[in-house]
């Protein structure tokens, strides 16, 4: 690549040679001075409940209401004590960011377009909307995405081919050849292919916020010079803990950004050594580009913003121009005529108070850090200010410690007469904002006394003609005009848009006896030996202009001869073309009229073919149709006989199953009554033989004989013990000897006090119960066998319980629960009374026909002594008045057996 000589950032001054600093306060001090502009933006409040610390007077005032006053305000008589801020304008809280932008940032733009410098910068507390006011969101674009809209709107036809210029990374730029610019677009769409590199492929409509921003066209600015080519570059670096980051770098695999140095150029600019500047051809690109930086930017949370700004943003937009040549279509190769602008975004972090955001740890080191740097800007403002009365009254100048903080020192050149200032304060208009809000109004009210000088832009003259570019583009396209319309000497026409015959402007003021004599006298020797080439240059140019328009009176005086000869035999051949024409266009006529005969012809047949077609159609259409009924109607009689068939045949199915349930259920019918039967049968045999079996055990163990009692109940036993049925079911005993049966008082009742305990009588393997309703007996004793009528007596109960399992006539298992009193009788022992009978049955909630029928029940034997069998015929009940009643007397001596 050939090598280019590198060109510092031009300045958008005078040019000045090495001079002292007192030299360069005194020429500072003469120049024409600007104040710096102060505007302010009320931000709406967050609730119609929250109350207002100020109120806006006019379009330029606002006025600041104390606490106690705010809590007064309704009485009309007190004493109003309010102060007053004047700004340049005041922006309510019902103002767009279209006017914030029209009235702040857009003669800024025009300052960049005119090569003049600008910073911008937001100041607040934290949560006044200094982020949103400049850049915004989805909805409301900000003041930086509305630059760079008119920015490129207005540069849009003018702009320079990507990598013609160049940054040399000392704060300027190199201009390319076009060999070498094109072999930098080569190698950036080498590395976007490989998705390597910070020229990796980025989606441009993956963020909706970049469309949203970039979706509005402003009006184009006026004043543009169309001669010159531009190209824009930008950088973003933020202040975090007063350390410079650069938040366009490419890490690669190092996650965390390397701090940079802030440097001075060989013209006495401040810029970030080694930031990284991306040249951006649209707005959707910058926008871009911002959007990544800002995904590194740090943000925190804090109880009064939940997207805290932890550092200052700086967002530079610098736009590189330099004239073309002689034809308007390539840049001069002259490193001296770039002019380089740009226009400072600041976003400063707002100022907190820690016992308001109550900040531990790391949030409250960067809260120290942010009010520190905007302590060192209040104070360099401050030292300016008084340096300015100073110089007034003759006093010697204080140092300014732009050093003192890293956002100070990169903004020091516009403060020393490098471009225009403006500010934005932005508040928020709460009355818990009052104390801050009073320190931002002295802040702002002392910025405005804060004088700059005005920078005066150079421009750049050449000598050449004002508009070539414009007029070689038409003369390009009148060119190619002629060429499509079939003149191919046209490709030999040239444009002479050269020199333009001006020995430039006037001669510099000079004053021989000052003291900077010798400069200017070095200055002026400077300006006449450009006269003078020029002068040569000029002179050079005319002779040439002179000799080619000789040559091409000559070239016309030869090319008119021979077009004369040419045009009069080109008259002769005319008139024969002519009169030829005429015979043809005879016969033409005559021609047509067979043809209009011919025509009208056809177009008879043509209907008459419409209309046998219209007829043939309509034939198809009949006999198409009445195919479809035929196929309706037939369609139609085999789905109704199918319908019959299946109406008929769940007929036949319904009666025969009806039949079938009747005989089941007939049959049904006459096994229960054989098996009621049946049961009626055996239940007597089996309840006979079990008494006696019984009776014969106690009496053989007890040694007592039978007693028949004289009320018809049967009891066993000596003269204490006794076993007896009630009258309900009685069993009847034949005794050898007659004895009375002891007394028992049926209508005895135990005191509720003592509790019911209770006996339970059950088999030894029980069927286990699935149903949800369990047998429940508090304060019970279970057994299996009644062998000792001590299991009766000892245990103090006073409830007995029989519990007898059996299968009904549809296989379901039925528990019955027999319940009596234990009631105590004359002789020492005890009798059971039963009173109560409880089912419990589990049963299918669907009949199946197919079960078998069981062929007789069985219930769980309980028993009473070992010669009685574990399985005992169950007791049928009819009637529920029928209960039998069961009396148990036991004694503990033993009896001789019957």
């Amino acid at each position: 690549m050939k090598a280019v000589s590198r060109t510092p950032m031009r300045v958008p001054k005078t040019p000045r040679v090495h001079q002292t600093t007192e030299k360069h306060r005194r020429e500072t001090s003469e120049k024409a001075k600007d104040p710096v502009n102060v505007f302010c933006r009320v931000r709406p409040l967050q609730s119609d409940g929250d109350l207002t610390s100020l109120r806006v007077k006019s379009s330029t005032t606002i006025a600041l209401n104390p606490h106690d006053q705010l809590l007064q305000h309704h009485k009309q008589n007190g004493a109003q004590r309010e102060i007053q801020y004047i700004f340049k304008h005041v922006f309510q809280s019902d103002a767009t960011q279209q006017d914030v932008f029209a009235s702040v940032a857009q003669p800024l733009v025009e300052n960049l377009v005119r090569g003049r410098n600008s910073l911008l910068f937001t100041y607040g507390v934290t949560g006044s909307g200094k982020t949103y006011t400049m850049t915004g969101n989805l909805r409301h674009r900000g003041i930086m995405p509305r630059c760079l809209n008119v920015l490129f709107r207005t540069i849009s036809d003018f702009q320079a081919k990507k990598f013609v210029f160049k940054p040399d990374k000392l704060n300027g730029f190199e201009i390319l050849s076009e060999e070498d610019a094109l072999l930098e677009r080569q190698h950036e769409m080498n590395q976007r292919i490989a998705g390597s590199g910070r020229f990796a492929y980025r989606n441009k409509d993956s963020d909706p916020e970049i469309a949203s921003q970039a979706s509005v066209e402003p009006m184009p600015l006026l004043g543009l010079d169309e001669d010159n080519m531009y190209s824009v570059f930008v950088t973003y670096v933020e202040i975090y803990n007063n350390s410079v980051y650069d938040l366009l770098e490419d890490s690669g695999i190092q996650k965390t950004l390397q701090s940079k140095i802030i440097r001075e150029d060989a013209h006495h600019h401040m810029f970030v050594q080694g930031v990284t500047e991306e040249e951006v051809k649209t707005v959707e690109d910058a926008l871009e580009v911002f959007q990544m930086g800002q995904k590194k930017k740090r943000m925190g949370h804090t109880v009064l913003n939940a997207e805290s700004s932890r550092s200052h943003s700086v967002f530079n937009i610098r736009l590189v121009q330099a004239p073309t040549d002689n034809q308007g279509e390539n840049v001069v190769q002259d490193r001296q005529k770039i002019t380089v602008s740009q226009l400072s975004l600041v976003d400063l972090a707002g100022s907190e108070r820690s016992s308001r955001t109550k900040n531990t740890g790391v949030r409250l080191r960067e809260a120290g850090n942010i009010n520190n740097s905007l302590m060192t800007l209040r104070t360099c403002l401050e030292y300016l200010r008084e340096n300015q009365q100073a110089a007034i009254n003759g006093f010697a100048h204080k140092k300014i410690p732009y050093r003192d903080s890293k956002i100070t020192h990169m903004i020091k050149n516009y403060f020393d007469g490098e471009g225009q200032v403006s500010m934005i304060v932005c508040i928020n208009p709460r009355m818990e904002d009052y104390d801050e809000n009073m320190q931002v109004m002295k802040f702002a009210e002392m910025t405005q006394e804060v004088q700059i000088a005005r920078a005066t832009p150079i421009k750049t003259d050449l000598g050449l003609t004002p508009g070539r570019r414009k007029a070689n583009k038409l003369f390009k396209i009148a060119v190619k005009n002629l060429n499509e319309l079939g003149m191919s000497e046209a490709k030999d026409l040239k444009v002479d848009v050269g020199l333009v015959y001006s020995l430039g402007p006037d001669f510099p003021f000079c004053q021989v006896d000052s003291p900077e004599a010798e400069v200017k006298i070095q200055e002026l020797m400077h300006y006449l030996e450009q006269r003078i080439e020029k002068r040569k240059r000029l002179r050079a140019n005319l002779d040439i202009k002179c000799d080619n328009f000789r040559q091409m009176l000559m070239n016309l005086d030869r090319d008119n001869l021979q077009l004369s000869t040419e045009l009069a035999s080109l008259k002769a051949v005319y008139k024969q073309e002519r009169e030829r024409s005429f015979a043809l266009e005879k016969k033409v006529r005559i021609h047509e009229s067979s043809i209009d005969v011919l025509n009208n012809t056809l177009t008879k047949r043509d209907r008459q073919i419409e209309e046998l077609t219209f007829k043939l159609n309509e034939k198809e259409n009949l006999l198409t149709q009445t195919e479809h009924e035929k196929e309706k109607q037939k369609k139609n009689c085999s789905s109704k006989m199918a319908v019959e068939s299946d109406k008929n045949k769940r007929e036949l199915e319904i009666k025969l199953r009806q039949q079938r349930e009747k005989l089941h259920e007939r049959m049904r019918i006459k096994d229960e009554k054989l098996r009621l039967v049946s049961n009626i049968i055996r239940s007597e045999d089996s309840a006979e033989h079990a008494a006696l079996a019984e009776l014969g055990r106690f009496t053989q163990r007890e040694g007592s004989r039978p007693i028949h009692s004289a009320n018809g109940v049967i009891c066993a036993g000596h003269a204490n013990r006794h076993l007896c049925h009630a009258p309900t079911l009685s069993i009847r005993i034949p005794t050898p000897h007659n004895q009375g049966v002891a007394a028992a008082n049926n209508r005895h009742r135990r005191s509720r006090s003592a509790g019911d305990k209770w006996l339970e009588h059950r088999a030894a393997n029980p069927v286990p119960l699935g149903t949800i309703m369990q047998p429940f007996l508090k304060n019970r004793k279970s057994v299996t066998k009644l062998t000792d009528m001590k299991t009766l007596t000892e245990h103090g109960a006073n409830k007995y319980c029989l519990v007898s399992q059996e299968a009904d006539t549809d296989g379901d298992v039925e528990t019955k629960l027999y319940k009596g009193n234990v009631i105590p009788t004359c002789g020492g022992g005890a009798q059971g009374v039963f009173n109560d009978i409880e089912c419990l049955k589990q049963k299918s909630p669907v009949h199946s026909p197919t079960r078998k029928r069981p062929s007789n029940g069985t219930m769980s034997a309980l028993g009473v002594a070992s010669a009685l069998p574990s399985t005992v015929t169950s007791i049928t009940v009819q009637d529920v008045a029928s209960r039998c009643n069961l009396g148990i007397e036991g004694h503990s001596n033993k009896k001789t057996n019957i």
